[in-house]
């Protein structure tokens, strides 16, 4: 048994167990990850490198970890993990919850669409979302069948060279004969070599989701059978299988040692509201507790309203209830929950106001995204093996996204504004901000897409790839589709039923926003992204 495994089992011992585990070692984990994102940030910040530190911080911690999965004994990497692990597990788990403050904070926007701009955006969006999941899953799938074909054909056009060297060699060496019964002469070197070598088996995980199986039809034939007598029984009337009704219970509710314990918080939290203004315990609570509520709700009904979404609209319940109590509208509870104070700018400007509520749940947010390293950790060799296909691909439909995003609200009449806010759609947030600052797109609503977007292929993703019969068993093609689709949020959607999935979506994600940053970056092709949306 590994010592991750026990180090869980070692928390399940007692409450107190569970307390220094969830208290002590999960925040422990968690600011050693912020440390790293802060290092990261401050040399970028002393070269003049703008990047965002978080997805910096991802690929650096990617890079190392498979460095020392090969460099150091097992024995130590899983010493490694083991204290590391409780954070990862924890951020992993809560993923969902650090995406709120930026659904949350809509209702601050000043400039927002009108309602003809706003329903020919929802046109773009789910017009968009359909035709761009299957596109993206179905050219990575093929683009790596291609190009597994190509490297067997090198190899085994390799094998046949190999194979007539060897012949002859043998042929110049000797020309054995051997007789048979029937006095006839066989030459052995006429036969060819039937034994495959590890080159010739070479297989193709994306080629076996690919290639159709023969199914062969069994037809049962049944002879007449001879009747016999058998004694009359009293015929038991058939039992009625009784319809199984609506399931309200729900597969995805907390532990009662979680509702509890938040609720404490959250109770003791109005203590530093009320007396000194310290809203932030509150609203972090005010956030879980309305996530807990939204995972209560049915699986069937969850399917479509997503916990992102329900917690968004509990919170907003929760806010206007304290707002109530301590006689403020909604509109300033909101502005005590976000102050838009970055925590890295705070560190480096300490004269701006202290960061709420929703800048700390975005700070443990850029910790989930470096903590997606260690889910590449654990299926780097798939990506390896792809890496070339793979970013090719996402080199190719973060462009064709854009493009194709821009020209549908350029055909739909969308001001320029927003129609530049699409191509950003996604982006993992703090690459998206980037391609507005490139693009002069309105931040507002693009933040507002890039949410949405997540939600939304989260919830459409699977239904849509199963509606085309897609394979699903492809992981590469599987998670790249939902990483460049849904980024950050699709991705946590995939953790648990497909995990190597979800590391390949993990990646990709990260490479197709930062294609979209790049391409955004290129003069040539800002100015066609504008003058296609008509500014």
């Amino acid at each position: 048994m590994s010592s991750t495994e026990n180090l869980k089992k070692w928390r399940e011992v007692s409450l107190l167990h569970k307390l220094i585990y969830d208290w002590i070692l999960v925040p422990i984990g968690v600011l050693v990850i912020i440390c790293i994102i802060i290092i990261v940030n401050q040399i970028f910040r002393a070269i003049g490198f703008n990047f965002p530190a978080n997805v910096a911080g991802m690929l650096i911690v990617g890079i190392v970890l498979i460095i020392m999965e090969y460099v150091l004994k097992e024995e130590k990497m899983g010493k490694i993990l083991k204290w590391i692990n409780p954070a990862i597990d924890f951020l992993m788990s809560w993923m969902i919850i650090f995406f709120v403050p930026p659904l949350i904070t809509i209702l601050k926007s000043t400039e927002l669409p009108s309602g003809i701009d706003i329903i020919k955006l929802l046109v773009v969006f789910f017009v968009g979302l359909i035709i761009f999941i299957p596109l993206v899953g179905y050219f990575i799938h093929y683009a790596s069948i291609l190009f597994g074909k190509a490297l067997k054909s090198k190899k085994s056009d390799k094998t046949l060279e190999m194979k007539e060297i060897k012949k002859e060699e043998k042929v110049k060496e000797s020309n054995v004969e051997v007789v048979i019964d029937d006095e006839k002469t066989v030459d052995i070197t006429s036969f060819d070599n039937k034994s495959h070598s590890s080159e010739d088996t070479y297989e193709n995980t994306i080629m076996e989701t690919h290639l159709p199986k023969h199914n062969i039809d069994v037809i049962h034939i049944k002879e007449p059978e001879h009747e016999c007598p058998t004694p009359s029984t009293p015929s038991t009337p058939p039992t009625k299988t009784k319809k199984s009704g609506f399931q309200w219970k729900s597969s995805a509710i907390p532990s009662k040692y979680s509702f509890i314990t938040y609720i404490i918080i959250y109770v003791v939290s109005w203590i530093p509201a009320a007396l000194w203004d310290i809203t932030q315990p509150l609203h972090i609570a005010t956030n879980v507790l309305s996530y807990f509520i939204g995972l209560c709700i049915p699986d069937k009904i969850r399917l479509l309203l997503h916990p992102l979404v329900t917690c968004t609209v509990f919170s907003y319940g929760f806010f206007w209830i304290e707002g109530l109590i301590f006689g403020r509208s909604l509109k300033s509870e909101l502005d005590l929950y976000s102050n838009n104070s970055k925590y890295l700018l705070y560190l480096n400007d300490t004269s701006l106001p202290f960061p709420r509520a929703g800048e700390i749940l975005f700070c443990i947010l850029d910790a989930t995204v470096v903590a997606l390293a260690f889910r590449i950790l654990e299926h780097h060799k798939l990506i390896v093996k792809h890496i070339f296909e793979l970013v090719g691909s996402i080199i190719i439909m973060s462009f064709v996204s854009m493009l194709v995003h821009t020209i549908l609200c350029r055909i739909l009449g969308i001001a320029p504004v927003y129609a530049l806010s699409m191509t950003s759609r996604s982006a993992t947030t703090p690459l998206a901000v980037q391609v507005v600052n490139y693009l002069h797109s309105d931040m507002a609503i693009a933040i507002v897409i890039v949410a949405f977007t997540g939600v939304f292929t989260d919830i459409l993703g699977m239904p849509i790839l199963k509606l085309i019969r897609f394979p699903i068993k492809d992981s590469l093609a599987h998670g790249a589709c939902m990483g460049c689709a849904g980024h950050a949020v699709a991705t946590a959607g995939l953790i648990k039923e497909y995990p190597s999935a979800s590391a390949v979506s993990s990646i990709s994600f990260v490479l197709f926003s930062t294609f979209c940053v790049i391409w955004s970056a290129i003069p040539p092709f800002a100015n066609l992204f504008r003058s296609l949306a008509g500014m």
